[in-house]
């Protein structure tokens, strides 16, 4: 029943199935739901009488707790950034300025720090899932971490901490390639090493610095078997055309002419 005109009275407030929200009834007839921390902080019990401002605010200050309880819900699950944090009640059809509102209340609280998410970001890309600093640099600038926030948390992974994981990268990418000819080998540790965000002049130097040549035995026999597949590959081919191709081939797999060589003519005599 309305006590003033304008005014409405809280006639019920029971609790929902969702743990810390509560259903009011204004005049007998349901009006709005709250978060507890609401309800706590207008004092809201039975018999108490509100306006239409009050009625507006509460709803908003609701809307708020609603899109803090999306963003911590989030936050529970790892560090965010605040473009992150933003998508997340963006997705969850939170209007514009109650995300700036839940933004505003995180930093304030200290759930939300781009510089701190940065920091560790770096931190934990140098020890699990090693990467370098232009893939770092491109997934942070992702996550929306401002450019001078990236350089600091970077300044932080040194030269020498690049090498000594790059150099653990290259040992492994090193066992892929045994069967290449020493120089594809290289240039694939290289590539391999630029793939996972270290600079080029990085990447070449750690390969530089690491004894990974083949052997002479180790390349006759890399050779012969890249040959081999190559000579089946082209073997409905005319016979000198059949004879260039896989030369070329060779070539581009960076095995030396005298190591070509010798590999055809032990295919050649085969056939014989």
């Amino acid at each position: 029943m309305r006590t003033i005109d304008g005014m409405k009275t809280i006639t019920k407030i029971a609790t929902q199935k969702r743990a810390g929200r509560y259903s009011i009834e204004l005049d007998n007839q349901f009006a709005f739901g709250v978060a507890e921390s609401v309800l706590i902080k207008y004092g809201l019990a039975k018999g108490r009488t509100l306006d239409e401002d009050l009625i507006t605010q509460i709803k908003y200050d609701d809307a708020i707790a609603k899109a803090l309880t999306i963003a911590l819900n989030y936050l529970g699950h790892a560090l965010r950034t605040t473009k992150q944090i933003k998508q997340k009640m963006r997705d969850k059809a939170v209007d514009e300025d109650i995300q700036a509102q839940v933004i505003a209340q995180l930093t304030q609280l200290g759930y939300v720090d781009d510089q701190n998410y940065a920091n560790h970001y770096v931190a934990t890309k140098k020890l699990i899932t090693p990467k370098g600093p232009h893939v770092i640099r491109l997934a942070l600038q992702q996550a929306g971490v401002a450019e001078n926030m990236i350089e600091q948390a970077l300044a932080t992974y040194t030269f020498d901490e690049q090498c000594r994981i790059a150099t653990k990268i290259a040992e492994k990418l090193a066992q892929g390639y045994q069967r290449e000819s020493t120089r594809l080998r290289q240039q694939k540790m290289v590539q391999g090493l630029v793939n996972k965000g270290f600079s080029f002049e990085t990447a070449q130097l750690v390969v530089d610095s690491m004894n990974i040549d083949n052997n002479a035995e180790d390349e006759q026999n890399n050779a012969k078997r890249q040959a081999e597949k190559l000579w089946h590959r082209y073997r409905h081919d005319e016979s000198q055309q059949r004879f260039y191709k896989v030369k070329r081939q060779l070539y581009a797999k960076g095995f030396t002419s005298e190591l070509i060589d010798a590999a055809l003519l032990s295919l050649e005599q085969e056939e014989v």
